[in-house]
């Protein structure tokens, strides 16, 4: 087991290992599994992302038969023997098939890297709440061992007559509460490596232990601005809004253009002039559009006049007799609003891409300000160490030689311990708010991280210039 004076350097300077308490005869057996192997190992079992993988092939699939399916229709439609009219839902149909199988694959994609990131989160925290477990449990058997050596010194003492029997009961509870602890902490540790081998597809009564090299990231504004950007190009619910709104935008687009295919642009010149204003006033709109309606009717009003050559009469046919299935408002089927309502539905899927980017950005500057709040407490936990650290040494040559009795130094050992088991908080919660902050930015600290402990007195010096508008290099920016 560790020792108590190295656990807070274990998590600045070395690897950070399980050693689950077992016997040390026992290591030498049991597996040894580093942070990437686990990921690996979670990746492997996961049956969600095996699913999500195969609707990725999928989606695949449907747009090339799309794409096919299109090309199929317009060499029908280029051939006069089979060619057919087309109502306006037929159309849209067809303009918008791979459009749509397009904006699903990708959803698809993108869904499945989102899964992937979720997974690799969770594992994480298993893993590091195992070592945080395994950490606590680590200081609390040692704890408990140097009570036993303090009960059994104030026994040696209480046999002859130095010490009394109050004080013996007192640290005779100090030990059963020790003991107490440590076993509550066991019993932690041993949970948390249960839903770990659980996630990992190990059997948990298995001898294992998992390890990780510290890392950290450097915390800025730069970096913050640099995280939004990536959650902007990356993040799952962003994407899907963003491509419903070109959908919908796509959608309008081809609705003109079908519109002045069939009717002709002379007809659509009201409608297509509104579109180069800065702002749709839509009341305008739609009365222009209910005139474009009221002309596209009245051309399949009232008859024909259809002279015959052989005999001397004039037919009188009315147009609705000669109107074709798909000619005038029969284009329409039973949406003869559909532009002004695909444009609607346009301007719907732009405020709401805004309102979801708006929303990923507060998201992510409040997980970057928690995060930066728990580097900061990490830190100064840190710096406590040192602190604690130096005053135990200074007691500890003082007992030495007599000039501090053993309460003196006992509670400066004691405040050593507290310090180290703040600074084990601390980097745990510094480091599940990174995970929050990488998995609410879509991944963006996936290339951030650097090896090594945090260097927290620069951190520290680094936020006070930062706040005092100085730059890096402690110059005014």
């Amino acid at each position: 087991m560790r020792k108590l004076q190295k656990a807070a350097v274990a998590l600045m300077a070395a690897a950070v290992i399980v050693q689950g308490l077992m016997p040390s005869g026992t290591l030498a057996e049991e597996r040894r599994i580093t942070l990437e192997e686990a990921l690996k190992l979670a990746a492997a079992e996961s049956g969600e992302l095996a699913q999500s993988r195969l609707q990725v092939q999928a989606k695949t699939i449907e747009l090339t038969q799309a794409q096919d399916a299109v090309t199929n229709q317009r060499e029908k439609d280029s051939s006069s023997r089979l060619a057919k009219p087309h109502s306006l839902s037929q159309d849209l149909g067809i303009g918008l098939k791979v459009p749509e199988a397009r904006k699903v694959l990708g959803e698809a994609e993108r869904e499945l890297a989102s899964k992937e990131l979720q997974l690799r989160s969770e594992v994480e925290k298993l893993v590091f709440t195992t070592l945080q477990a395994a950490d606590n449990a680590a200081l609390l058997e040692q704890k408990w061992t140097q009570a036993q050596k303090r009960l059994t010194t104030l026994e040696t003492k209480l046999k002859f007559g130095a010490a009394g029997q109050e004080e013996a009961d007192k640290r005779k509870e100090a030990v059963d509460r020790a003991q107490s602890e440590l076993k509550v902490a066991r019993l932690a540790l041993k949970s948390a490596k249960l839903q770990l081998g659980e996630k990992l597809g190990i059997d948990p009564e298995s001898a294992f232990t998992v390890e990780t090299m510290p890392d950290y990231v450097v915390l800025t504004q730069e970096q913050m601005r640099e995280f939004v950007a990536y959650a902007e190009k990356h993040d799952f619910e962003l994407y899907k809004d963003t491509e419903a709104r070109k959908l919908a935008e796509e959608k309008v687009h081809l609705t003109r253009k079908l519109y002045s295919a069939k009717f002709g642009e002379k007809d659509m010149q009201l409608i297509e002039a509104m579109y180069s204003t800065p702002a749709m006033d839509y009341e305008l709109f739609m009365a222009n559009y209910d005139s474009l309606l009221g002309e596209i009717k009245r051309k399949w009003e009232g008859i024909f006049l259809i002279p015959v050559p052989i005999v001397p009469i004039v037919l009188r046919v009315p147009k609705v007799v000669l109107q074709g299935e798909y000619d005038g408002l029969r284009y329409f089927d039973d949406a003869p609003y559909s532009l002004p309502v695909s444009m609607l539905e346009a301007d719907k899927a732009r405020l709401k891409e805004q309102d979801t980017r708006k929303k990923l950005i507060d998201k992510v500057k409040k997980s970057y300000l928690d995060a930066k709040t728990a580097e900061e407490a990490y830190a100064q936990a840190l710096m406590l160490v040192d602190t604690r650290k130096t005053e135990l040494e200074a007691a500890s040559k003082k007992h030495a030689v007599g000039w501090i009795k053993d309460d003196e130094f006992e509670k400066a050992s004691e405040a050593s311990e507290e310090a180290q088991k703040g600074a084990i908080a601390g980097y745990y919660a510094y480091r599940s708010a990174l995970l929050a902050l990488n998995v609410v930015s879509a991944g963006a600290l996936d290339s951030a991280w650097k090896p090594g402990a945090l260097p927290y007195r620069a951190a520290v010096a680094a936020d006070r210039r930062e706040e005092s508008g100085a730059g890096p290099d402690g110059h005014d920016q």
